[in-house]
């Protein structure tokens, strides 16, 4: 059940003190919508949904136009609806139309601070010092706080992965929103995830360097240690190995080496210095 506590109608008469003056406080959204307006009601129930989420990070106002039209014309609302977020008595953003869940937070997000922000970095920077309980520890309580935060539930799958603790990473993925699912890091995650799957612990990363250099050709181990470089952080010893593969046999594995390197390229999105230098190279090697 929606908490209404942070929405709430405003009017000319209310509009200077619970809009502009409050916005010196908090950042406030004010969505400017009519009865008669199907866009409209498509949104707010969506705004609604986001204000409930962020418990009070921001407040929503909202201005029915048919009523209060002296209201829309000072702030030059030309269609519906119309959103506009106001933050220290001034307009800092706004939106018309409809808009996906992940556009209106990249618009709010900016403009707010919330508890689980702080949290967040606190968690991020232990996990970077390689404190992975006190990490874990952090962000499971503040996802009990905030069950629908999506940066929560992505952090803490990287917890649990980098604690080895596979099915529960797989499972906080599972849980996030569709818009996360779309994000750069839940691909990364994923993607590590598939990679982690396929890592023989049977033997370690000496041992694989150490057959290699015995055998060269020896395939096999050459994949474990390309997966077991990705593992490590080390994408671009991963992709040397990858690449090699493809060098040396195209057919071994149906083709793992070209697979792996295009794996590590999606996971990096495509856009870094090191996906167009492997780019080049394995369209060299495949010609």
């Amino acid at each position: 059940m929606i908490d209404v506590s942070f929405i709430f109608d405003v009017n000319a008469a209310t509009f200077e003190t619970r809009v502009v003056d409050q916005s010196h406080r908090i950042p406030v959204l004010v969505d400017f919508w009519a009865s008669w307006c199907a866009p409209c009601r498509m949104l707010t129930p969506l705004l609604a949904k986001i204000a409930d989420e962020y418990q009070g990070a921001f407040l929503l106002a909202k201005v029915n136009t048919d009523a209060e039209k002296e209201l829309a014309a000072r702030y030059q609302v030309r269609s519906l609806p119309t959103v506009v977020l106001f933050k220290n008595g001034q307009i800092v953003d706004h939106f018309m139309g409809t808009q996906q869940e992940s556009v209106i937070k990249r618009i709010i997000d900016p403009h707010i601070h919330r508890e689980s922000d702080s949290e967040l970095e606190r968690a991020a920077t232990l996990l970077e010092a390689g404190n992975n309980h006190k990490a874990k520890s952090i962000l499971t309580s503040v996802l009990a706080k905030y069950p629908t935060n999506d940066r929560l539930k992505l952090k803490l799958a990287e917890v649990y992965l980098k604690n080895k603790e596979l099915d529960q990473a797989k499972h906080m993925l599972s849980e996030v929103s569709l818009d996360a699912k779309n994000s750069d890091t839940y691909r990364i995650l994923q993607s590590r995830i598939e990679f982690e799957d396929r890592d023989d612990t049977s033997v370690t990363l000496d041992e694989l360097v150490a057959q290699l250099l015995r055998d060269p050709d020896d395939l096999v181990n050459r994949h474990k240690l390309a997966i077991r470089h990705v593992i490590a952080g080390d994408l671009e010893k991963a992709m040397a190995e990858f690449l090699e593969i493809v060098k040396r046999d195209r057919s071994f594995q149906d083709d793992a080496g070209r697979k792996g390197l295009l794996k590590l390229f999606e996971m990096l999105g495509g856009k870094s210095p090191l996906v167009n230098r492997y780019r080049g190279l394995l369209a060299r090697a495949l010609n």
